[in-house]
């Protein structure tokens, strides 16, 4: 299963580098989250991703204790938007309110936090 890891945090990777070059489109998916209970789509995919890195953390990841405090994280993100529906929309909607250049910001952050998990995978 030390697979698992990689194929997500590539996956990862791959999502920044569509926000940090096409910041319209991550501004469209916020509005649309932002808005009836497409919220909770985001909270099952959260979900997904925290169980997999959970799971999928063995003892061939380099840094293993990293893959599993990404899976805690992502894990209790999906908490959160199902016990918070609307502050998890307030938040989507604040995301898409920002500036072209505050979201690639927001992209690259995300692309090192993926880059890291690959490595540590």
């Amino acid at each position: 299963m030390n697979w698992l890891p990689k194929i997500i945090s590539v996956l990862i990777i791959i999502d920044a580098l569509v926000g940090l070059f096409r910041p319209d489109l991550f501004k469209k998916y916020c509005l649309i989250f932002s808005q009836g209970p497409t919220i909770y789509l985001v909270a099952f995919i959260k979900a997904l991703v925290g169980t997999a890195f959970l799971f999928g953390a063995s003892e061939q990841c380099r840094y293993q204790s990293v893959i599993i405090a990404a899976g805690i994280l992502a894990t209790a993100g999906a908490i959160f938007i199902i016990a918070m529906p609307q502050k998890s929309k307030a938040m989507a909607g604040f995301f898409a309110e920002k500036s072209i250049t505050t979201l690639r910001f927001f992209a690259f952050v995300y692309l090192l936090i993926g880059g890291a998990l690959v490595y540590c995978s």
